[in-house]
C-alpha cells in the first residue's frame, strides 16, 4: 500500500467478498490514517473481531483501526441518520460528513419499494436510488447540510474542506484508503448487465471522483475476489421467480451450495450451514453461485487498473484451509488453491497478497514468494 496516496479497494464481482474485513485488515496492516466510503444502505460490509460483530452501512469498516484519525463519508453517500450516530460510536476517529451527502428518508424506500421495474431485478428495495434521484432533482431537504441537528457527533463539512482534508493528510505522509461498496460487475455503466446491476459505478475512478482528487493521487487498486462469484438470491412468491437478479458472464454456469460444498471437501454438516452463512446482509436471502469468470475477472483488472488482489473464501476451494492463519509459501497450499492462486496471478499480471480462510477477522493466510506486501 502507498503513503501519500488515495489506495482502493473494491470487489471485481457481485459483491459480498468480504470487502469490509480486508480493509479493516489492510488498514491495520499498513497504518492506514484517513478512511473513506461512499456507502448507501444496500451495502452492508462486516467485521466479525474477538468475538464481535459489526456491520457497516455508512462508515467505512477501517473505521474500527487504531491508526484511522479521520472518517469521510463522501457526497456520493446514501445514509441513514440513526445508523450514522450508531456507527459513529464505534470509531475514535473524527467522523466527516460531506455536506451534499444523501441522508435516506422513509419515502424513499416506499417509493422503491413500490416499483415494480426493481422487484423485477430482486433489487435490495433500499431506497438508495430514489434518494439519489432526488439529489438529482435538487431537492434541498435531503442532503447532509439540512439534517447537521440529527447526525450525533458527525461534522458536516463542506466540499471543498472534505477534499482539503484528505489532501492534508496525505501531505502530512499519511496513507489514505477507500472502500468501494457492491462490487463492480454491478455498475451500472460498465457492469456485466443492464438492467440487472445497480444505481451507480462501482470503480477505482469513481472512487477518486466521489473524493474529488485527480488521478494522480491513485495508489494501490486491491481487487477483492471470491472463487465462486455470487448474486443476490431471486425473489420467489410461491413457485414463482418474480425478481430475477440477473445472468453470469459467459464463460460461468450457476451452480449450487452443496457442489460447492462438496468439491471443496465439506464435511456434511458444514454444507448443511452454508444456507445460512450465505443469506445477504442486507436482504437476508439466499445467494445465488457460479462459478469462476476468468472473461469477468480480466475485465475487472482492466477497468480499475488492479496492482493487488485479495482471495477470500479459499475454504470454499479446500476445506483444509479452514481458518488457517499467518504466512505460508504458495507452494505449501493445497494443490486447487495453489492452482487457482497462480491463475489470478497470471490473468491479473499482479500478485496475491491475502488469502481469506474464514469470517473472523484474522482468518487470513499472507503468500509468500517474493515481496507481495
Amino acid at each position: 500500500m502507498l503513503d501519500s496516496k488515495v489506495n482502493v479497494l473494491l470487489d471485481a464481482q457481485w459483491g459480498s467478498s468480504g470487502k469490509g474485513k480486508f480493509c479493516l485488515w489492510l488498514a491495520e496492516r499498513h497504518g492506514v490514517t484517513f478512511a473513506s466510503a461512499s456507502n448507501a444502505p444496500n451495502a452492508g460490509h462486516t467485521i466479525a473481531l474477538q468475538g464481535e460483530r459489526w456491520v457497516f452501512k455508512c462508515l467505512p469498516s477501517a473505521s474500527l483501526a487504531p491508526s484511522v484519525s479521520t472518517v469521510l463519508l463522501t457526497g456520493a453517500s446514501v445514509f441513514d441518520a440513526e445508523q450514522l450516530r450508531t456507527e459513529s460510536g464505534w470509531t475514535r476517529a473524527e467522523v466527516l460528513i460531506h455536506e451534499r451527502a444523501v441522508v435516506l428518508q422513509p419515502r424513499h424506500r416506499e417509493r422503491e419499494q413500490g416499483a415494480m421495474s426493481l422487484l423485477a431485478i430482486a433489487s435490495t428495495q433500499q431506497g438508495s436510488a430514489a434518494a439519489a434521484i432526488d439529489k438529482m432533482l435538487r431537492e434541498p431537504n435531503v442532503i447532509a447540510a439540512t439534517h447537521w441537528h440529527e447526525l450525533g457527533r458527525a461534522h458536516v463539512t463542506p466540499a471543498t474542506e472534505c477534499r482539503t482534508a484528505l489532501l492534508r493528510a496525505l501531505e502530512e505522509g499519511g496513507t489514505a484508503l477507500h472502500e468501494v461498496s457492491q462490487g463492480y460487475a454491478l455498475s451500472i455503466d460498465h457492469g456485466s448487465q443492464f438492467p440487472h446491476c445497480t444505481s451507480r459505478n462501482c470503480t477505482s475512478a469513481r472512487a477518486l471522483d466521489d473524493l474529488g482528487v485527480s488521478p494522480r493521487l491513485l495508489g494501490d487498486v486491491y481487487l477483492n475476489v471470491r472463487p465462486y462469484p455470487i448474486r443476490v438470491g431471486n425473489i420467489v412468491k410461491g413457485s414463482e421467480v418474480i425478481g430475477f437478479s440477473g445472468g453470469f458472464y459467459p464463460d460461468a454456469r450457476e451452480t449450487t451450495w452443496e457442489t460447492v460444498g462438496r468439491l471443496a471437501g465439506m464435511p456434511e454438516d458444514e454444507i448443511s450451514k452454508l444456507h445460512e452463512a450465505e443469506l445477504t446482509t442486507v436482504t437476508r436471502r439466499l445467494r445465488r453461485v457460479c462459478t469462476f469468470s476468468r472473461m469477468g475477472f480480466v475485465d475487472a483488472c482492466r477497468a480499475n487498473g488492479a496492482t493487488k488482489i485479495i482471495l477470500n473464501f479459499a475454504q470454499y476451494l479446500d476445506w483444509s484451509v479452514y481458518q488457517q492463519r499467518g504466512e505460508v509459501s504458495i507452494a505449501d497450499l493445497p494443490e486447487r488453491l495453489r492452482d487457482f492462486v497462480c491463475l489470478l496471478e497470471r490473468l491479473s499480471g499482479s500478485p496475491v497478497v491475502a488469502i481469506g480462510t474464514g469470517p473472523d477477522h484474522d482468518d487470513v493466510l499472507i503468500p509468500w514468494r517474493r515481496n507481495l506486501s
